[in-house]
């Protein structure tokens, strides 16, 4: 046509009506390789076109870089992405885990980037009313491919989509069988995992289907097998042994109002000198065992409608360790048995007979989708699908040898345990091991939670063309969906009653449910002109209503310039959101050991004119008052009045494939992010200087309570609230060669993202890192070369995470550290034996590089989430496929 064409009436009616934006179920890029034209959807949209290159940047990670490496969960392949920054929970999430495994694009959080499987919502998982996906649900052996895409998505996904989307692709059309079983292990002995799959498939020219089983059996490590972990702050003596660690030691300490004391070899009451290494009993790697089962299947019905179905089920068992609990804040009268002041007295100790704190978690998580797609020639021809997901987590959640408080007060109390045939009356002013058994057997408990999550998603989707334009067919896409989430978390009664050891936590359920509608066009604006290939629109918006805050819209615009057949230009501005969750709404309170230094800790050296010095000196009295732990108790506290985070993105890129370079590709891409109304905890430090600097309003947020004896915080609060705001900017690199040489296939990809600015509340954290909340490398590079035949292939990747300032307690204490850059050389190979066989075997981390320490470690001395723990890890491989 050579004018602009007017829309069909049915196809207006169809597109006003479904102005909508859902999952479609796509044929993806392995299908589009059998046919050059056929269209296909790509993550980041849902039209189906001939392109694979949108406006939205997106990477991906093939089968084969999978298969090559040592892989055995979801997050082990994605938390080694340069587009993953901050701190994202895995296998060496020991002190607070739960063998959750999630992903954390641009350092935004976790709950930031949405996760889907074949372009569909998956349900959150973990111990039950989590905000993200547990990546240990989705097996390893099911995946085709992981598209990535770095940009928010929110128009085209709806909720989460604010850092990202990872789609995670399964196989299908899978034909014959395959087997593999795996082994890896670190070179210290220790971690040794072993794997084993089999996926079976067939066809036939009505439909298809595949079947598949993993099984996957973690081991774990220990800190204290280690140098760089097996002691707190690394402060080791001349000798070799260890002195640091907490003040909970095993012997117990006093406080009498003088300060705090400890028995010492002769019996003798003195001035504490002594720390409780508690890394030893810690592990550094968690163990876990995962088996998976899963299935999917198409059906022709007639040659233009089909049915199809998907399914997995994944049971996880996963196991943290810890030091015995420490008991805190206990105060003993004068009259208690054993009390050698005669006067009341706080009390602290370790409950070393009671023995280590374990933690162990069972959790079952079901997802299935079913449905009907087809094609109608109605409105020129219309591409449809109507799919029904039901996803579902349930757990346990164990935790071992944990201490009854109320328990250990009624032994201590004579007019209560006296008096009570069943409560022992107990002797607590007596070293390590002497405690009595009944003693022991009478406050020590198990804690038994419970917890889930639930989704149900009814979707339909419509996409095809709309009209004809003179530079070509516009096409779209449009759908509504209704989906119903529900969480609960019930803790056990003792932690409901604050009566355990472990900090009070109120029971978490609650649900909402909302209903979008979404459009998205592909608009051809000019094309076949002088420096104009091709020059694309693409237009989403997305309307949401939810039952708990309301409605709203969000919306997408982008561009694609072909200037020519080697460059294209591409840019997308848009807005995205995030839906306050489950937890967030109806947590309740959750107490938390938090890593925080106390403003009034040496306070009596500062001016007495300052209002820090006069503000604790009213509240403690004393200055000689030091504060000799880097924990404080903090209650986290949640909200119904929440509502939905705000975010604007835009990115700008550009990919060149010149002609002269055959086998190269680049591309460059500028992100930038703003999120307003970020759910968020206060920055309870910040709060906490401001408050004793002089700020009531500060005081008023945190309502902090002091002991009356020790003068140590025993009380305050941190609250979720709507005030949040997150910035982040930088570059993505992607450089491609692949060439032919010396009768070889070579190829090179250095993969790089550059983050020019991250800020959270107007703190800066470019380029700063913390155990506590994670880190912002400036720089992180992935460098892979790869080389093979017919019959082997190998690779060789360099990983480089830049220097970082941890500069966490500057303020507090004036502690800064220069954390250096570390680099990683991991090396694989595969050898294909026959038609049938191979085998394929690699070390990760080749040069044992050992992680940087850090001030303000959380765990191990570094951070596990962001640096390699284990140093030199072997794995190795069997393949068969039939």
């Amino acid at each position: 046509m050579n004018n602009y064409a007017k829309l069909s009436p049915v196809a207006l009616a169809i597109i006003s009506a479904f102005s909508v934006a859902t999952i479609a179920p796509a044929a993806y890029a392995d299908e589009a390789q059998a046919d050059d034209l056929e269209r296909i959807s790509v993550t980041g949209s849902r039209i189906k076109r001939t392109d694979m290159e949108t406006a939205s940047p997106v990477s991906i990670i093939s089968a084969e870089d999978i298969a090559i490496g040592s892989f055995t969960s979801v997050d082990q392949i994605l938390q080694q992405n340069p587009a993953s920054n901050g701190m994202a929970t895995g296998a060496a999430s020991n002190n607070g885990g739960n063998g959750a495994a999630r992903i954390n694009l641009r350092g935004l959080g976790e709950q930031r980037t949405l996760v889907l499987v074949n372009g569909r919502r998956m349900v959150n998982s973990g111990i039950g009313a989590d905000s993200s996906v547990d990546l240990n649900t989705i097996p390893v052996a099911s995946i085709e491919r992981i598209e990535i895409l770095k940009d928010g998505a929110s128009a085209v996904y709806g909720s989460d989509a604010i850092a990202g989307v990872v789609n995670i692709i399964t196989k299908k059309d899978f034909e014959g069988a395959e087997f593999s079983v795996g082994y890896a292990g670190s070179a210290e002995g220790d971690a040794n995992t072993g794997e084993i799959s089999l996926i079976t498939g067939g066809s036939s020219d009505k439909g298809n289907f595949m079947l598949g089983l993993s099984y996957v059996d973690r081991g774990d490590a220990m800190q204290g097998d280690r140098n760089f972990s097996k002691c707190p702050d690394n402060a080791f003596d001349d000798n070799g042994v260890c002195q640091s660690g907490s003040s909970r030691i095993p012997g117990g300490t006093v406080n009498d109002g003088t300060g705090w004391k400890q028995l010492d070899e002769n019996g003798e009451w003195v001035d504490q000198y002594e720390y409780y290494n508690y890394a030893e009993e810690s592990y550094l790697y968690t163990p876990q065992e995962r088996i998976s089962l899963f299935a999917n299947g198409t059906y022709e019905i007639n040659s233009d409608l089909s049915m199809f179905i998907e399914s997995m089920y994944t049971k996880r068992t996963s196991n943290q360790q810890m030091a015995p609990e420490p008991i805190d804040g206990l105060i003993i009268g004068a009259d208690a048995p054993g009390n050698p002041f005669g006067t009341d007295v706080e009390y602290r100790r370790r409950m070393t007979e009671v023995g280590n704190r374990e933690f162990d978690q069972t959790t079952d998580t079901i997802r299935i989708v079913a449905g009907l797609q087809g094609f109608t020639d109605f409105a020129g021809g219309l591409d449809w699908d109507l799919s029904y997901i039901y996803g579902r987590n349930d757990s346990t959640d164990k935790s071992s040898n944990y201490v009854n408080l109320k328990k250990v007060g009624e032994t201590v109390d004579p007019t209560v345990c006296e008096n009570d045939p069943d409560i022992p009356c107990g002797n607590w002013f007596v070293p390590e091991g002497e405690l009595s058994q009944d003693v022991v057997d009478y406050i020590s408990y198990t804690d038994q939670a419970s917890g889930g999550n639930e989704m149900n998603v009814v979707n339909f989707n419509v996409s095809g063309d709309a009209w004809e334009m003179p530079a070509g067919t516009v096409g779209f896409a449009s759908g509504i969906e209704y989906r119903r989430e529900k969480g609960w978390y019930q803790p056990d009664a003792v932690t409901v009653a604050g009566d355990g050891s472990a900090s009070q936590q109120d029971p978490t359920s609650g649900h909402y449910d909302t209903t979008q509608i979404y459009t998205e066009f592909a608009i051809p604006l000019l094309a076949d002109k002088p420096f104009v290939d091709d020059l694309t629109a693409e237009v989403a918006a997305r309307y949401f209503d939810y039952s708990t805050f309301g409605s709203d819209m969000t919306w997408k615009v982008g561009l694609t310039w072909r200037v020519n057949p080697e460059l294209m230009i591409r840019g997308v501005a848009s807005t995205a959101f995030r839906a306050p969750t489950v937890d967030e709404l109806y947590g309740g309170k959750v107490g938390s050991f938090d890593y925080l230094a106390d403003p009034c800790s040496g306070y009596g050296s500062l001016n007495p004119d300052s209002a820090t010095y006069q503000n604790c000196h009213a509240e403690i009295g004393n200055t000689d008052y030091v504060y000799k732990d880097s924990q404080i108790e903090n209650t986290w506290t949640t909200s119904e009045d929440l509502g939905p985070e705000e975010a604007d993105t835009y990115t700008l890129g550009v990919v060149y494939s010149p002609e002269f370079l055959d086998g190269f590709s680049a591309t460059l891409d500028y992100f930038q992010t703003e999120v307003t109304d970020a759910i968020s905890r206060i920055d309870t430090q910040s709060y906490l200087n401001s408050c004793y600097g002089g700020n009531a309003s500060a005081c008023d947020v945190l309502g902090v309570e002091r002991s009356s004896f020790s003068g140590e915080i025993d009380y305050m609060e941190s609250p979720l609230t709507n005030v949040g705001k997150m910035e982040t900017s930088g570059f993505d690199l992607n450089l491609t060669y692949g060439f032919e040489g010396l009768g070889l296939d070579w190829s090179t990809t250095l993969d790089s993202s550059h983050l020019l600015e991250y800020k959270q509340d107007g703190i800066d954290y470019t380029g700063k890192i913390s155990g506590l909340n994670g880190g912002w490398a400036e720089w992180k590079n992935n460098l892979t070369l790869k080389v093979g035949s017919d019959d082997w292939d190998a690779s060789w990747r360099y990983r480089y995470i830049s220097g970082m300032t941890d500069d966490y307690y500057q303020e507090a204490y004036g502690l800064t550290k220069e954390v250096g850059s570390v680099s990683y050389h991991d090396a694989s190979g595969r050898y294909h034996i026959n038609d049938t066989w191979s085998v394929s075997a690699g070390i990760d981390n080749v040069f044992d590089k050992k992680p940087p320490y850090l001030y303000s470690y959380s765990d191990a001395n570094t951070v596990p989430e962001i640096y390699d723990v284990m140093g030199r890890y072997y794995h190795a491989k069997l393949t068969a496929r039939f």
